[in-house]
């Protein structure tokens, strides 16, 4: 990480550059003792945030498109995602492990096992950038911002329809929100930049290797 070119206030307190390293550092940490098998600062000026990521909800069509509030079409615009992101200065990326992979192949008849074990993919990333934080408000920084992957409908409401888009009453109004990608973020980018294994399913693998499940703390 390299020191910061302007002065950060944390609640009214100037924050130096050592003090800022030795947060980053501790939440990376905080990040590997809650399970994440990866942790890193990111600078957020290497973060893309792209309208051909959010038009991959669309094309082809997530079965997600409009169920939820934190879904596009309803997730924020795009443009007000990039003005604020132009806030920050660094953030943490995480990513959980959650194989095996062969629960996650397409099965012509998958039990209700399966099902409901492919509906909490993704709920270990957003149960970590929940934590995180609640760290990170807890240090000061008030203003940060915790992304994880997938849809809330899922890892929350495993499967039923959102309570929210009935009646304007959430199940979980502290703990649902958009993911990465629903926020334009280029998540596959930002692997690689890490230098951890991606991969794109496609058909039959040998070895797949283990899936994973993202996030992101956005600090100041």
């Amino acid at each position: 990480m390299q020191p910061s070119n302007r002065q950060l206030r944390v609640l009214g307190q100037t924050v130096d550059d050592d003090t800022l390293r030795a947060d980053l550092e501790k939440y990376v940490k905080i990040a590997l003792e809650l399970g994440a098998s990866g942790a890193t600062v990111v600078p957020v000026c290497e973060i893309v945030v792209d309208e051909r990521v959010r038009l991959k909800c669309a094309v082809p069509r997530c079965n997600h498109l409009g169920a939820t509030p934190n879904c596009p079409p309803y997730a924020p615009d795009l443009d007000l995602v990039r003005k604020a992101l132009q806030r920050y200065l660094f953030s943490i990326l995480f990513k959980c492990d959650v194989g095996p992979a062969e629960d996650y192949m397409p099965r012509p008849a998958p039990t209700d096992e399966q099902r409901m074990r492919a509906l909490s993919f993704h709920a270990q990333s957003a149960r970590l950038a929940g934590e995180l934080e609640r760290q990170a408000f807890k240090d000061g920084y008030h203003l940060s911002m915790a992304l994880g992957g997938g849809s809330c409908k899922d890892y929350l409401c495993h499967g039923e329809p959102c309570q929210y888009l009935e009646t304007g009453r959430c199940r979980f109004p502290y703990q649902a929100r958009p993911s990465m990608e629903a926020m334009g973020i280029d998540v596959m980018r930002l692997i690689c930049w890490a230098g951890w294994e991606a991969f794109a399913y496609v058909g039959e693998v040998q070895e797949p290797p283990t899936p994973v499940t993202v996030g992101i703390l956005f600090v100041c």
